[in-house]
């Protein structure tokens, strides 16, 4: 598509500026794109520029922004109509954010196709036998970015794969070829076809990775793979594949759930690494941090010492979906008064769970940032759970449901898991971390706000305090640009329905 291939051509130029650089931050001096990997130096810079890619990727507004869509938060009178078009079901096919977030992943995907591109052109012979293995861990990396990429567009922008395997999928790009040529630009294809190169990049990625899993590896490794897989197959509704992959990551033991209050505090906030299959790195002392992690959440003010968030959790998420004794609750939300708009102020709980590592403070209150934690055991345990419920084998999902609730405080003693139970722990576990949406759309679920905490704090609270979407509603897909769609010939009438 013309903005895809504008994306590509952008890239090269901006390769043009990259030479040596670490994990933390953008490099500087210059590499010709057309002899972009002569020597492990090389390789190295363009494997850190694909890192910085997907860490933006993974945080920020592409994981909190889908939150704010479904039933967990309220806007509040601060909001400011920032994330408004999403929270109110507004959005169009030239809404800003969505062509932003289309834009951004095909960018990414046009790196990896690069960086692959010019990995399978190195001669080899020449490269010390270390540094040959290396590249090929970096182009598994590549691959394995590449899958995550098209997953996520795959995910947000199309139908449930189960049942609708012929529907439209997204353009699946496996090439870096820039042109102005508009027979070349790509179609969406279907589902099928999409998935099926997906599956193959992750098949890539398996066998050109070799570093050994680690909790807390800033690097993507094998099991880094195989959590993938399980959450791509969950989606697509290959229960077996699911549940292989994520079993064989909760009984490898590697990485082993938190058993305290402050356990669980240290790897949310202060980044230890533990439950973290996959941790990507951060680093204050190079100014180099991805973005906030807290998206309006917390909005402190160090000038008056109070919060002034734009969303806060929904009263059915803080009253009453725990148990009194679970550890993740004083973790996940404080209570605490709240400065709204007008000099109105109210006792509300707010979303602590990503006010920040310490580490990263640069002044008075949280510091709002934490390392990325795109991959968590606790994640594939709620696979398992959901895969054998869908299985038809509820004793295996009940299993390990409460194991997870267990070491999380909870007593909850489940004999039985509907996917209904399954869906509240998840929510009780992944609060804000991206997942709600989707949640929804893939086990057919309308999506439901309930009561506010305090009515009068939030916008419009009688529009938005009952305010419902059935599962149908097209807007549970988001459109396809429309500036694709009017560049590119060949996605002539393939736009979401609705838009």
């Amino acid at each position: 598509m013309k903005k895809i291939f504008k994306i590509s051509t952008l890239f090269v130029a901006a390769l043009a500026g990259l030479s040596s650089c670490d994990l933390h931050k953008t490099p500087e001096g210059a590499i010709d794109p057309d002899n972009a990997m002569e020597s492990l130096k090389d390789a190295i810079a363009l494997r850190d520029g694909l890192y910085i890619a997907y860490r933006g990727s993974v945080t920020g507004s592409l994981v909190h922004q889908p939150e704010i869509q479904s039933d967990l938060m309220h806007a509040t009178l601060a909001f400011g109509n920032n994330g408004g078009d999403f929270y109110e079901w507004t959005f169009q096919s030239a809404n800003g954010t969505t062509t932003g977030w289309w834009g951004s992943m095909y960018s990414n995907i046009a790196q990896c196709n690069f960086f692959i591109q010019k990995a399978n052109l190195v001669d080899k012979s020449n490269w010390r036998a270390s540094a040959a293995d290396s590249l090929q861990q970096f182009k598994g990396e590549a691959f394995f970015m590449r899958a995550y990429y098209h997953s996520f567009l795959l995910e947000k922008f199309c139908l449930p794969y189960p049942g609708n395997e012929t529907s439209y999928g997204v353009p699946y790009v496996t090439s870096y070829n820039p042109t102005s040529d508009q027979t070349l630009y790509p179609s969406r294809g279907t589902q099928e076809e999409a998935y099926t190169k997906l599956i193959a990049d992750l098949d890539s990625a398996e066998s050109y990775i070799k570093l050994a899993p680690k909790k807390g590896s800033i690097r993507l490794t094998t099991d880094a793979v195989k959590a993938l897989r399980a959450r791509v197959a969950l989606t697509m509704g290959d229960y077996a594949t699911a549940i292989s992959n994520a079993k064989a990551l909760i009984d490898g033991k590697k990485y082993p759930l938190c058993t305290s209050a402050d356990a669980l505090k240290n790897m949310f906030l202060q980044d230890s690494g533990e439950e973290c299959i996959v941790m990507l790195d951060a680093d204050y002392a190079t100014n180099s941090l991805p973005a906030s992690n807290s998206f309006y959440y917390m909005q402190y003010n160090s000038q008056t010492g109070t919060y002034n968030p734009y969303y806060v959790p929904e009263k059915w998420v803080v009253e009453g979906l725990y148990t009194k004794d679970d550890l993740r609750f004083p973790i996940f939300f404080l209570k605490t008064d709240v400065d709204l708009m007008g000099g109105s102020s109210f006792n509300l709980y707010i979303v602590n769970k990503f006010s920040g590592n310490d580490a990263f403070k640069s002044g008075d209150g949280p510091s709002e940032i934490n390392k990325a934690k795109p991959f968590r055991i606790a994640e594939q345990y709620l696979i398992l759970a959901e895969a054998y419920a869908k299985s038809g084998n509820s004793s295996e999902a009940v299993k390990y449901l409460n194991e997870l609730q267990n070491n999380r405080g909870g007593s909850l003693a489940l004999t039985t898991a509907s996917i209904d139970d399954i869906l509240k722990e998840r929510v009780r576990e992944l609060f804000g971390e991206g997942f709600r949406i989707s949640d929804l759309k893939r086990n057919g679920k309308d999506m439901n706000r309930g009561d506010a905490q305090i009515a009068n704090s939030i916008y419009l609270p009688s529009t938005y305090q009952q305010f419902s979407k059935t599962s149908g509603d097209h807007r549970f897909l988001w459109p396809i640009p429309k500036d694709e769609i009017d560049a590119n010939p060949n996605l002539k009438g393939q736009q979401n329905e609705g838009f």
